[in-house]
């Protein structure tokens, strides 16, 4: 029987929010973070060591602002395809109101996008690890991206290390390395402003789109199974052969792990990650 994984993304406007990855994490940073909510099979309320933690996630990050978060439901392959749609819907509205609630939110978040992401298929035979893999399914992933991922101009005057830069204004063609006619531009202006600040190193993280699952996408020009790599390195090539330092500048793909949740397009990207500023 295959593996149903519905999901249902709510992606939340709150004016004070968040940057932890499971861990501690450092207020005011402005890295996409996620936290993920586990569930007993064929419940959609949370227990009580999975509320425990939620809060301690909470708390180590009430002090960031956020531009948005999006809150995944799962379930696992029990049960039919329309039990399983609404059992994650009910999964992902539980910890909304959750959060809604520590927050003392005085007016309801913005609904930006719902949909389902289909089938994601268990590829073991092991009854242990079965087992392990469908417990791993019932869960609500919280993916939040920081008012501080700008584009715009790229780069706040005080650019931290650790702080990482959505390049919105970059957008990639669907299925290939290459950008859009139109973001070439935003490439050359950033290029030009890296040449200039060469107290930053960085790191190019590269990200794709409409994978389940956070898996990896094919590059559609090579049919390797690498793209958010290929993307984060097109960019790389790019502002090393503008003037860049080759060794201010490293880069790595992180395939579909970190979804913001809103359109295809804007997951179609890359971002820098501020390693080091050189004094």
């Amino acid at each position: 029987m295959k593996n149903l994984s519905y999901i249902f993304l709510f992606i939340v406007s709150v004016n004070n929010f968040v940057n932890a990855n499971n861990t501690t994490l450092k207020t005011k940073s402005s890295k996409v973070v996620k936290h993920d909510v586990y569930f007993d099979t064929d419940k959609h309320q949370i227990t009580k060591e999975e509320f425990t933690k939620l809060v301690q996630f909470l708390n180590e990050t009430k002090d960031v602002d956020i531009e948005r978060m999006s809150i995944v439901g799962y379930c696992d392959d029990r049960g039919n395809a329309n039990y399983n749609k609404t059992l994650s819907n009910k999964r992902a509205e539980a910890i909304k109101k959750i959060i809604i609630s520590y927050r003392n939110s005085t007016k309801q978040p913005e609904i930006l996008n719902v949909k389902g992401k289909g089938e994601v298929a268990l590829n073991t035979k092991e009854e242990a690890l079965f087992k392990e893999l469908r417990a791993l399914n019932r869960k609500v992933s919280i993916v939040i991206a920081p008012k501080k991922l700008i584009a715009g101009s790229f780069f706040a005057e005080d650019v931290n290390k650790g702080d990482l830069i959505n390049l919105k204004s970059l957008n990639f063609v669907l299925g290939y390395r290459y950008l859009t006619p139109e973001s070439k531009k935003a490439l050359q202006e950033l290029a030009d402003f890296l040449v200039k600040r060469t107290d930053i190193f960085f790191t190019i993280n590269g990200h794709v789109c409409c994978t389940e699952n956070g898996r990896e996408s094919r590059d559609r020009e090579t049919g390797k199974l690498n793209l958010s790599v290929v993307r984060a390195k097109y960019i790389r090539d790019y502002l090393v052969k503008a003037g860049v330092d080759a060794k201010r500048v490293r880069y790595q793909g992180l395939a579909g792990k970190y979804n913001l949740g809103g359109s295809t397009k804007e997951d179609r990207r890359v971002e820098i990650l501020i390693r080091h500023i050189s004094k």
